[in-house]
């Protein structure tokens, strides 16, 4: 992680990778998940929340256990988790030793899917494994999320949509602004191409827009923790125990 990507993700909460994913390991990933389309589902959670003009036709349709898949599907997703690329923002972001907290999460959207209200913000919550702070000259994060784009998102297609910089406010987040009402002037949508991978901190305030694409939006998700907390305890001992015998020590590590 460099100065310059130091500096913007102080400054903005997030970082724009470009081109972290060959399109062989786009292609790798989109064909294990088409291998496994009966998987898919669909949240019985209100994503949208109050909102008038986040709902949808349908709701956004996800997949889980890609870790524990058979070989070869489980393979591209177990390469993800310990990315050459992405390993020293985290290492720099959540110090050594950080380890996946939950994950990985794939997010499938058709056109007219709802989104998801703009959740999260620096405000002081009790909640300290996704708080963002700076001491010492060293940033450090909770729980940081690490998005690869399996698929392109465009001007108006909708999908991720950030406010720059809110991981350091210190007042709630304005109800309205939260239900993409008003103040969508403070909103970002990252546009990305397949390949891609944004990497936020959860401090961040981010959430969903109507998908709008023609083509099916995918996105998957992973969510990282410094090894001393967890968001979601538990969550691979307890719910995954068998097929982590047959990862590698590295990969294994970040589950530990």
């Amino acid at each position: 992680m460099n100065d310059d990507d130091k500096f913007f993700f102080d400054l903005k909460g997030f970082v724009h990778l470009k081109g972290v994913l060959s399109q062989e390991e786009v292609d790798r990933c989109n064909a294990a998940i088409d291998a496994h389309a009966d998987r898919f589902f669909q949240t019985e959670r209100t994503l949208e929340g109050d909102s008038k003009v986040l709902g949808g036709a349908n709701k956004q349709k996800w997949m889980e256990g890609m870790l524990e898949w058979e070989r070869p599907h489980c393979e591209p997703f177990r390469d993800l988790l310990v990315h050459a690329v992405i390993q020293p923002y985290l290492n720099e972001l959540l110090g050594g030793g950080y380890r996946l907290d939950h994950g990985p999460l794939l997010i499938a959207m058709d056109k007219g899917d709802g989104g998801h209200f703009l959740h999260g913000g620096g405000v002081e919550r009790q909640d300290f494994s996704q708080t963002y702070t700076f001491k010492y000259g060293q940033m450090f994060c909770g729980l940081t999320a690490v998005e690869f784009q399996l698929a392109d998102e465009g001007p108006g297609d909708g999908g991720l949509a950030v406010i720059p910089g809110s991981h350091k406010a210190n007042y709630p987040l304005p109800e309205k602004l939260s239900l993409y009402e008003k103040h969508r002037e403070y909103v970002k949508e990252i546009h990305s191409q397949a390949g891609d991978a944004i990497i936020f901190t959860e401090a961040l305030t981010h959430g969903t827009l109507v998908w709008q694409g023609e083509h099916q939006r995918r996105t998957l998700i992973y969510k990282y923790s410094p090894s001393f907390q967890a968001h979601a305890p538990g969550y691979h001992q307890t719910q995954v125990p068998d097929y982590i015998l047959d990862m590698s020590d590295e990969e294994r590590a970040m589950l530990s």
